[in-house]
């Protein structure tokens, strides 16, 4: 709660109560004495002056609020906002000024105790800080008001908005905002609350404006740990001629969260330059930071990091990497592509664990060497469902006829995900001898099995499917009338250009 938040009738009632109350506690049970000459070693007079000064200085202040309006309508919507927290500033400077005054009378007339003293200087000097707290806080906050600028709070709120706003659009659109908008958000990244810092470099990363760039590289030497992984996060979204170089450096970072979203970043940016960097990544003393520098080298899709993968894998086989390692570096070397990897991955189709014989599947799919076909064939009879799977995907990719006879007896599986897949293979493969199998998977009772097959059948360009697909012109899946009326679209044009 803020304190212009606070009624003005309570706070009168609460100034009144407090004075009520100090004046009888201090006016009563004093011994009358004499003394006036203790009062050289107490600052009373300074500060009540003080108090003074710094009164006038909160009446100031909202005089150049309101000399920022530059209309009458404007003077009065400032000057009506500037009224509650005026008369906050004002009962607390006069209160604290009561207070030091009536100290001041106590000790010119009586001589308290020592414990009295005490208080009394401890109650004084809570006064004039709680005065000066309320004076400086409200001033600031009348002149951010009246002018037009944000507190932190303020910040937070209208950029989690924009936040908010832009991760609602996905990808579906995109929001432009303006220079004054981008401005902002470029200033609250020196924000004194790490909140804001925070959500202004995760929105400058979304926006993805290469004009952040340099205000967020300065935020990865902020001290909050959080702002610095925003900005590193949003550096690998915005990128920029230095962030390359910069973020490289950062991969010696003693913090291994921020060495995590370090290597992340790198990654999104696509940079040949970073290749190096991240393969001495592969030895990092976190597994979380290998994983993510493998993930990174198979984003990136250099042949260059071909050959230190391979190394890693061979670190596994001797049981110097984790296994968990293992399918990343098999993910990472299908996203390269490079042939060289094809004997370093056969033999994990054989391996006990069905994950890494899965991922070794997909890998050779896309490597497309067709010396990997009689293997994943094999594969087609795996005891795992998701190798078997993975296989025929694989072997869709490659195209090799070879593979047109297991596939065919894999329409016969019992789990419906298997038979999606072979009718894809099949369509992909386009040989005549599948057609006649795939005109029955049109009366499969999956939807999915049925789309796929017209639109395999399709594919194939064979009259021989006509019949067939004019029926699934009436299926009770829209889905499966769609691909039909267009696989027959494609059937007669084909036959049409013959």
């Amino acid at each position: 709660m803020k304190l212009t938040d606070v009624k003005t009738y309570k706070l009168e009632f609460f100034f009144f109560s407090i004075l009520a109350v100090l004046s009888y506690a201090f006016l009563s049970g004093n011994d009358p004495g004499t003394g006036t000459g203790s009062m050289n070693d107490y600052f009373w007079v300074p500060s009540t002056v003080m108090q003074s000064i710094a009164a006038v200085y909160a009446v100031f202040i909202a005089i150049f609020a309101l000399s920022l309006q530059r209309d009458q309508d404007s003077i009065h919507s400032a000057a009506n906002r500037l009224k509650p927290p005026l008369k906050i500033v004002s009962y607390t400077a006069a209160g604290s000024i009561y207070l030091n005054g009536l100290i001041l009378l106590i000790f010119s007339l009586y001589s308290p105790p020592e414990v009295k003293i005490k208080f009394l200087l401890f109650a004084s000097l809570l006064s004039l800080v709680a005065s000066l707290i309320a004076i400086v806080y409200l001033s600031l906050e009348m002149l951010s008001d009246v002018s037009g600028l944000k507190t932190s709070s303020e910040k937070f709120a209208h950029l989690s908005n924009l936040l908010r706003e832009l991760e609602g659009l996905g990808s579906s659109g995109q929001m432009e905002l303006s220079a004054g908008e981008s401005e902002f958000c470029i200033q609250a990244l020196e924000d004194e609350k790490p909140e804001v810092r925070m959500v202004a470099a995760h929105l400058l990363g979304r926006l993805g404006d290469e004009q952040a760039s340099d205000a967020l590289l300065r935020k990865l030497a902020d001290k909050n740990s959080r702002v610095r992984e925003a900005a590193v996060e949003a550096l690998g979204r915005v990128g920029g001629e230095k962030t390359v170089e910069v973020l490289v450096e950062k991969l010696e970072a003693k913090d291994p969260n921020f060495r995590l979203h370090t290597v992340r970043a790198l990654a999104r940016l696509g940079d040949e330059r970073a290749v190096a960097p991240l393969v001495q990544r592969l030895d990092d003393k976190v597994l979380e930071i290998r994983i993510a520098a493998v993930e990174a080298l198979g984003n990136l899709k250099s042949r260059n990091a071909v050959e230190p993968l391979l190394n890693k894998l061979e670190d596994i086989q001797i049981g110097g990497t984790p296994a968990e390692l293992q399918k990343y570096v098999l993910i990472a070397l299908g996203q390269i592509g490079d042939k060289k990897a094809l004997e370093a991955i056969l033999p994990r189709l054989d391996v006990p664990s069905p994950e890494i014989r899965k991922h070794a599947a997909e890998a050779l799919g896309n490597l497309r060497d067709e010396k990997a076909v009689p293997n994943l064939v094999k594969k087609l009879a795996d005891l795992s469902p998701e190798v078997r799977n993975a296989s025929a995907y694989a072997l869709g990719k490659l195209g090799d006829k070879r593979a047109v006879e297991p596939l065919i007896g894999m329409l016969e599986e019992t789990d419906s995900e298997l038979r999606i897949t072979a009718v894809y293979a099949l369509g992909n493969l386009r040989v005549p001898q599948a057609v006649s199998p795939l005109i029955k998977m049109l009366d499969d009772d999956n939807p999915w099995v049925r789309k796929g097959a017209a639109e395999a059948l399709g594919k194939s360009g064979d009259k021989r499917a006509i019949e067939a697909l004019l029926t699934k012109l009436n299926d009770m899946d829209p889905e499966v009338r769609r691909v039909a009326a267009g696989a027959l679209g494609i059937i007669k044009d084909d036959s049409d250009f013959r």
